[in-house]
C-alpha cells in the first residue's frame, strides 16, 4: 500500500497519459543518427532535444518545476574564448517536448557541470564554481556569485566539474588535477592556487588545487574540504552515499577510505585511498558497432579508453535487475558500458551487464555520449556531445589538427531518451511542479522509487529548513524505511533535531546502508555529550560492530576512532582479526587507532601472527610505518626473537619500518641493544626477507658498534655455499663502508671462482669506490657471466657518478652497448646532467631525428611478423616498465594492451617516437628533496602531507612533501627515443604482430 501511494504521489506531477504522443520531427541527418543505435533488448531510445534548439551539451539539469537547462561547451578542445553557455529548453505547445530554447547563462570559459541551488543554479567553470539567479523572470540570468575560486584550469577532461548534491547534504565536485600540457602548455599551464570563498577571507581553504582531490563544500556554511580519492569527467553515489569515479582506461572507481577517517591518524601512511573494482580489468574490452570511425592515432581501439559521465541508475523505472547498475560514457567508441555493481568485503566488484555486447552502441562515429541524467520519468538521458572528433589535439597527430576538423559538429549536438518499452512519452517539462509541494508532501517523496524525487525533495527541505516536518521524517526513520531514512537522518543532523533514539533505530534498520550512515552520522555527533553518554545508544553501537555485514563492520572500524567507550578498542580488534584479509580493513584500523598503534599490533601479534597471508604482511609493514612516523621505537623488540616461525610478520615490519625510514623528514635511530637483537635475528633467520629487511633497517640506521656481529657474519659467509646468504651477508657487510672491506669485495669479483660470491660482491659494492677499483672490474667485464655483467652496468647507473665512465668503456668497446637493457638507455638518455644526456645521445648512436629512423623502420608495418617471437621481443624489451595481456611485467608505464587495435604505423610510431605523445597521467617528474637527493617518476597520488610516486621499476615511494625541496614536470616522456637500437625491421614486425594478437 505505501509504495502505491508514492506512486500516485508521483504520477501527480505530471499527469501521466496512456497515449503515446508524437515525438519531434527530425531531420533526416537526425533521424538516420536514431536509426543506427542498437541498445539492450526490452528497451527503446528517442531524441528529445537536439540542434537548432542547442548544440556541444555536457550536462543537464532538470530542476523542482521541469525547467530543463542543458550547459553547452563549445570551446573544447582549445577555445577559450567564453563561448560556453546554459540554454534552458521550453515546451511552450504542451507536446511535453521542447520547441524553444533560451540562452540563460553566457560568457563562460569551458563549462564541466551545473546543478540546481535555491532559486537559480551552480556552474563549474575553471577555475570558478559559479553561482547564476535570473530575478526578474525574463529567462535570463541577471545575478552572478562566484562561490569558490582557485581550480586549474587544465586540459579540460582534469579540470573540476559536475557539482552533485549528496545524500549528507554537501556539494561534491569531481577533480583529478592539472596535468603536464607539452604541446599547449601555453593554454593550459595553470597549475591553480589555493582553493577558496572569495567573499570569505576567514573562511576555510585548501592548498593548492586542492591537491589534485575531489572537492566537497557548503556554500551557507562555508564548508569546504578535499576527499581522498580524485575522478575525471563524472562521479556518481549510489542510494547510500558510496562514491564512484571513472579515468578514462579505468572505467570504475571506489573511493573506500574516506578523507575524514585518514586523517583522524597523521601517522597513517598510504599511498592511495580507491580501489579499481572492475572484475573484468582495466581498460577492458568493449564491443563497438561504428561505421568508419574517426580513431585518430593513438585511439586504442576496442578498449576503454575515454570513460566518462559514470552515472548510478536510480530512476526505478527499469526493474529490479538495474537497481545496481552504473553507466559510463565510452564516447572514442561511440557505445554506452553498463556494470553491475555488487559488494565485495570493504568495497565493489564490477561485472558487466551484458556479454560480447554493450547497453548502446551506434553505427554513427559522431555519436560522442559524455554524460548521462535520470529524470523525473525514470527515463535514462544520454547527452551526446556528436563531434566528428573527440580526442584532445595533445594526443592526436599534426596532421590532423592542423586539418581544421578540431570543431567539426560544433553546431550539433543531442539528448535522447532511454525507457523501457511501452513506456508513456515525455511530458514532465510543464507538468512538474515539486516547488510548490508542502513540506509534508516532500517527506513522503523522499519515500519515491525515483531517485530524482528522493534528492529533489531532500534538496529543497534542506533549503526550506522547515522543523514542523521534523516529527514526519523521524518517523521515517522510526520505521525503518530503506533508502527515506538516509535522507531523513542527515536533514534532522543538519537542523539539530537529530534525538540518540533516532540513531538506535538506524543502527538497526534492515538495510546495511542505513547502519553506514548512522554510524557516519553517530561519530559526527560523539563529540557531543548528549549522544555520547546515552547508554541506549552506546549499547546499539556496541552490537553493531558484530554487524553481518563486512561493509558496516568497516565502517564501524572507521567510524570508531571517534567512539570513547572503553569497549572500542577490544571490538575494534575483534573486527581487525575476522576481516584481517581484506586490505582495506587494516588500514582502516590503523586509522583509527590514533595513539594505540602498539597496542593494536601486539593484539594482532597474538591474534592472527601464527600464519602468513598477504593482509596480514600489508597490515604489519603499515602498522610499522605508522609507529616510525609517531617516532615510536618501542615496538622494535617485537621485530626479533628465537622464533624463526615469526620471521614473516617481523620481516612485513621491518620492510614499512624501512621504507619509511628511507623518505621520512626526521632520521630515526635505534639504541644499540635494538640493534643487537636485530643482528641476532639475521645471524638465525633462514628467510632471506627477513634478513634483507634488516638490511634494509640497518641501512636507515646503522649497523651495531660491537664489531663481533660483522666478524660473525663474515665467517658464516666464508663458510656458506648457500647463494642467498653469500649475497645478503655481503650487502650487509658493506654496509661497514670499510675501505678495506671495499676492497676485499673487488678482490672478489675480480678473482673469485664462484659466479655466486663475484655477483654479490657487485651488489654489495658502496656507492663510492676509487677509480682504480673502477679500472679493475672493467678489466675482468668480458669475463664475467651474464648476471654479473648486467649487476655492473647497473651499479654504474644507478651511481650517476659513474655513468660518465661507463659511457666511456661502451664507446671504447669493452662494455659491448648491447649489454644495456633498455630502461638504462632511458637512464642515461634522460640524465640530470646535461653532459651526461649529450654523451649518452652520442655514444649509444640515438638518433634524434625521429622522422628519419621512422622511415626506416615503415616497411614493418606491411611485413608478416611472428607473434611468437614478438612476445620474447617483448619480456626483453618491455616489460620493464610495461604490462600486457598474458605477460607480467612491471606497473610503470601504460599497459600496452590498450594498444592492440591500433593500426601498425601508430604501434611503429610510439615506439620510435615515444614523446610524440605522453599517455594522460603518465607525466614524468622530477623531484629534488632537502637532502640534495634526486628521484624521477610518476605521481600517482598526494594529499597534504605526502606525495606517492610511482618509480621505474614499479615501486611506489611515499614521499612527505617538507622534504620536497622542488618539483619539476619533464618535458620529454620517462621513455626516451632510441629503442629502435636493440630491434632490427623484422623485430620489430614481431612486436607489433604480438602486441595487436593479443
Amino acid at each position: 500500500m505505501h509504495k502505491l501511494i508514492l506512486f500516485f504521489i508521483c504520477l501527480s506531477f505530471f499527469a501521466c497519459s496512456t497515449e503515446k504522443k508524437h515525438t519531434p520531427q527530425l531531420s533526416k541527418e537526425q533521424q538516420k543518427a536514431l536509426d543506427d543505435f542498437k541498445i539492450m533488448d526490452g528497451f527503446e531510445i528517442e531524441m528529445v532535444a537536439a540542434e537548432p534548439l542547442m548544440a556541444d551539451p555536457v550536462a543537464m539539469e532538470i530542476d523542482e518545476d521541469g525547467n530543463w537547462f542543458v550547459l553547452e561547451m563549445p570551446g573544447y578542445p582549445l577555445d577559450l574564448s567564453k563561448t560556453g553557455q546554459v540554454r534552458k529548453l521550453m515546451d511552450t505547445n504542451g507536446d511535453g517536448y521542447p520547441d524553444k530554447s533560451e540562452v540563460f547563462v553566457d560568457s563562460l570559459t569551458l563549462p564541466m557541470g551545473i546543478m540546481k541551488w535555491k532559486k537559480g543554479i551552480i556552474i563549474a567553470d575553471a577555475p570558478n564554481i559559479l553561482y547564476f539567479e535570473d530575478t526578474n523572470g525574463d529567462n535570463k540570468a541577471d545575478k552572478k556569485e562566484v562561490i569558490l575560486t582557485g581550480f586549474s584550469l587544465s586540459n579540460p577532461q582534469h579540470n573540476m566539474n559536475s557539482p552533485k548534491f549528496g545524500l549528507d547534504n554537501w556539494i561534491y565536485l569531481g577533480h583529478s588535477g592539472s596535468i603536464n600540457s607539452f604541446a599547449y602548455e601555453y593554454l593550459f599551464g595553470d597549475k591553480g592556487s589555493d582553493i577558496r570563498y572569495p567573499s570569505n577571507p576567514k573562511a576555510p581553504f585548501l592548498p593548492k588545487n586542492g591537491n589534485g582531490r575531489n572537492v566537497r563544500f557548503k556554500p551557507d556554511s562555508f564548508g569546504l574540504e578535499s576527499m581522498s580519492g580524485e575522478t575525471q569527467y563524472g562521479h556518481t553515489f549510489d542510494p547510500w552515499g558510496h562514491r564512484f569515479y571513472t579515468d578514462n582506461a579505468d572505467h570504475l572507481y571506489h573511493e573506500v577510505l574516506d578523507a575524514r577517517y585518514t586523517s583522524t591518524n597523521p601517522n597513517l601512511v598510504i599511498p592511495e585511498a580507491m580501489e579499481k573494482i572492475p572484475d573484468h580489468g582495466d581498460a577492458c574490452e568493449i564491443y563497438p558497432i561504428s561505421e568508419n570511425p574517426n580513431h585518430q592515432l593513438l585511439t586504442d581501439v576496442g578498449v576503454v579508453t575515454s570513460s566518462c559521465g559514470i552515472t548510478w541508475y536510480d530512476g526505478g523505472a527499469f526493474g529490479k535487475d538495474f537497481d545496481k547498475v552504473t553507466f559510463v560514457g565510452e564516447p572514442v567508441h561511440n557505445l554506452v558500458h553498463a556494470d553491475i555493481i555488487e559488494s565485495k568485503g570493504s568495497t565493489f566488484s564490477g561485472k558487466r551487464l551484458l556479454e560480447k555486447k554493450e547497453f548502446l552502441a551506434s553505427k554513427d562515429p559522431w555519436f560522442r555520449p559524455v554524460n548521462f541524467y535520470v529524470g523525473p520519468d525514470g527515463a535514462l538521458y544520454v547527452i551526446d556531445y556528436y563531434r566528428q572528433l573527440i580526442e584532445h589535439p595533445e594526443w592526436m597527430s599534426e596532421e590532423v589538427n592542423k586539418s581544421g576538423a578540431l570543431y567539426n559538429g560544433k553546431t550539433k549536438g543531442r539528448i535522447y531518451r532511454i525507457t523501457k518499452k511501452g513506456s508513456n512519452s515525455m511530458n514532465w517539462m510543464n507538468e512538474t511542479h515539486v516547488s510548490k509541494e508542502s513540506s509534508e508532501k516532500l517527506v513522503e517523496l523522499l519515500q519515491s522509487e525515483n531517485g530524482w524525487f528522493r534528492k529533489t525533495a531532500q534538496r529543497l527541505l534542506f533549503h526550506r529548513k522547515d522543523l514542523s516536518v521534523v516529527p514526519a521524517l523521524q518517523e521515517i526513520v522510526s520505521k525503518k524505511e530503506a533508502e527515506a531514512s538516509v535522507p531523513a537522518l542527515w536533514l534532522l543532523s543538519d537542523w539539530g533535531k537529530l534525538r540518540p533514539e533516532d540513531l538506535v533505530s538506524a543502527l538497526d534498520n534492515p538495510s546495511a546502508g542505513v547502519r553506514e550512515n548512522a554510524l557516519k552520522i553517530a561519530d559526527h555527533l560523539w563529540n557531543s555529550p548528549a549522544y555520547s553518554s546515552n547508554k541506549e545508544l552506546t549499547q546499539s553501537l556496541i552490537k553493531t560492530a558484530k554487524d553481518s555485514d563486512a561493509r558496516v563492520r568497516f565502517q564501524w572500524l572507521c567510524s570508531s576512532a571517534f567512539f570513547t567507550f572503553p569497549e572500542a578498542v577490544a571490538l575494534r580488534s575483534s573486527i581487525l582479526n575476522q576481516d584481517i584479509d581484506d586490505h582495506w580493513v587494516g588500514v582502516a584500523a590503523i586509522a583509527a587507532s590514533k595513539g594505540s598503534e602498539l597496542d593494536l599490533l601486539k593484539g594482532a601479534i597474538k591474534n592472527f601472527g601464527n600464519k602468513p597471508s598477504e593482509g596480514k604482511e600489508n597490515f604489519f609493514a603499515y602498522i610499522a610505518a605508522a609507529l616510525m612516523k609517531k617516532q615510536d621505537v618501542s615496538f622494535i623488540p617485537l621485530t626479533s626473537d628465537i622464533q624463526v616461525s615469526n620471521d614473516w610478520w617481523q620481516a612485513a615490519m621491518l620492510k614499512g619500518l624501512a621504507q619509511y625510514a628511507e623518505y621520512a623528514e626526521k632520521k630515526i635511530s635505534l639504541d644499540e641493544n635494538q640493534k643487537n637483537a636485530l643482528a641476532h635475528s639475521f645471524l638465525i633467520s633462514p628467510d632471506s626477507k627477513m634478513r634483507r629487511a634488516i638490511i634494509a633497517v640497518f641501512k636507515a640506521v646503522g649497523l651495531p658498534t660491537n664489531k663481533a656481529f660483522t666478524q660473525e657474519v663474515y665467517a658464516k659467509f666464508s663458510g656458506s655455499q648457500e647463494a642467498k646468504f653469500q649475497e645478503d651477508a655481503l650487502a650487509l657487510l658493506s654496509l661497514q663502508k670499510d675501505p678495506a672491506f671495499t676492497a676485499k669485495l673487488v678482490s672478489f669479483i675480480c678473482t673469485s671462482g664462484s659466479e655466486s660470491v663475484q655477483l654479490a660482491s657487485i651488489k654489495a659494492l658502496p656507492n663510492q669506490i676509487s677509480a682504480k677499483e673502477m679500472a679493475q672490474v672493467n678489466q675482468v667485464y668480458q669475463q664475467m657471466k651474464i648476471p654479473s655483467r648486467k649487476a655492473w652496468i647497473r651499479y654504474q647507473i644507478v651511481n650517476e657518478k659513474y655513468m660518465t665512465p661507463l659511457l666511456k668503456e661502451i664507446a671504447n668497446k669493452n662494455i659491448p652497448k648491447t649489454d644495456l637493457e633498455w630502461p638504462q638507455f632511458v637512464e642515461l638518455m634522460n640524465s640530470y646532467d646535461a653532459s651526461v644526456r649529450k654523451l649518452a645521445r652520442e655514444v649509444l648512436a640515438i638518433s634524434e631525428d625521429r622522422k628519419a629512423v621512422l622511415q626506416n623502420y615503415l616497411p614493418a608495418a606491411e611485413m608478416a611478423g611472428n607473434p611468437s617471437r614478438g612476445k620474447e621481443i617483448f619480456k626483453s624489451n618491455c616489460t620493464v616498465c610495461h604490462q600486457i595481456k598474458g605477460v607480467s611485467g612491471v606497473s610503470f608505464g601504460p599497459d600496452l594492451s590498450t594498444l592492440k587495435s591500433r593500426n601498425a604505423l601508430s604501434i611503429i610510431t610510439e615506439i620510435i617516437n615515444p614523446n610524440n605523445s605522453i599517455a594522460d597521467k603518465y607525466g614524468n617528474w622530477d623531484l629534488q628533496l632537502s637532502d640534495g637527493s634526486r628521484l624521477s617518476g610518476i605521481i600517482t597520488s598526494e594529499n597534504d602531507n605526502s606525495i606517492s610516486l610511482k618509480q621505474m621499476g614499479g615501486a611506489v615511494q611515499t614521499i612527505e612533501k617538507n622534504r620536497i625541496k622542488s618539483r619539476i614536470a619533464s618535458k620529454v616522456s620517462a621513455m626516451p627515443n632510441g629503442l629502435d637500437a636493440n630491434i632490427k625491421l623484422q623485430d620489430m614486425a614481431d612486436l607489433v604482430a604480438f602486441i595487436k594478437g593479443i
